[in-house]
């Protein structure tokens, strides 16, 4: 798993050719959602039963950012349903019963409505049940927030890694980089745009530095190579992403325009 840290200082050097508007407002107006695909494997030919199923989940899911398809395969023994984020396998359901509350759930809505409002972004904390490396988190957390300027645009919010109705997110998050089912501490995601997560902060990389640098990079200024090399993965989510409201950040920046980089 590649350093934060690096992957930043790298997109950092790209920001010389900048535009005025930040990154964090430019994916929100501008990009479409990473797709995600459902598919149903099966080894026989579908039943009417089966079209009349599968064609209501295609329904229920069409206004997120997904796609349904039915897949014929002999070499299973039973059907089920298999998520995908372009290429990446992400998770298996073996019935459709496991597909409820796929595409939202209240938390995804909570941060859904936060970056709409106008927030810079969402650092969603994915505790582990451990209270003490919680909280050690929660404490570098709050002391990198309290000496950011831009405190008052960002918002915190705390996802336990058991939480039943948060299931699918979690499973999401966790497949945001391709290791991070097996790493079983805490877990620091930045969320901005149209529902896109960078890369965790882990462990010991849940730092005042690391926040900041997080921080940093949203308020930068957008550029043409950035645009076609945006870190993170998109989160599955129904959502109207039109008409957001006015960014926040932009005020703050406005007010001290010392606080303007490159």
């Amino acid at each position: 798993m590649k350093s934060f840290h690096l992957k930043i200082l790298t997109l950092a050097a790209f920001l010389s050719l900048a535009c005025t508007t930040k990154v964090s407002e430019w994916v929100l107006l501008n990009t479409v959602p990473g797709q995600y695909t459902l598919v149903y494997f099966h080894s026989t030919q579908l039943s009417e039963a089966i079209m009349k199923q599968n064609a209501s989940i295609s329904d229920n899911i069409k206004p997120a950012n997904i796609e349904f398809r039915s897949v014929e395969r002999k070499d299973i023994k039973e059907p089920y349903f298999g998520l995908y984020y372009g290429n990446r396998f992400f998770a298996r359901y073996n019935n459709p019963g496991e597909l409820s509350t796929l595409t939202t759930s209240p938390l995804r809505k909570k941060i859904a409505s936060e970056i709409m409002s106008g927030k810079l972004c969402v650092l969603l904390y994915l505790t582990t049940g451990n209270e003490t490396k919680d909280e050690n988190g929660r404490h570098v957390i709050q002391n990198a927030l309290s000496e950011s300027p831009f405190r008052d645009v960002i918002t915190v919010v705390e996802l336990k890694r058991s939480d039943p109705g948060e299931a699918h997110f979690v499973s999401m998050l966790l497949n945001v980089e391709d290791d991070l089912q097996s790493i079983a501490g805490p877990m620091l995601f930045g969320i901005f745009g149209r529902f896109k997560a960078l890369e965790p902060l882990l462990g010991k990389g849940i730092s005042e530095e690391n926040i900041s640098l997080m921080i940093d990079f949203l308020t930068s200024d957008c550029s043409c190579l950035i645009k076609d090399n945006l870190p993170g993965t998109d989160i599955l989510f129904t959502n109207n992403w039109d008409n957001p409201a006015t960014a926040m950040v932009n005020s703050i920046l406005d007010e001290n325009p010392s606080l303007q980089h490159f």
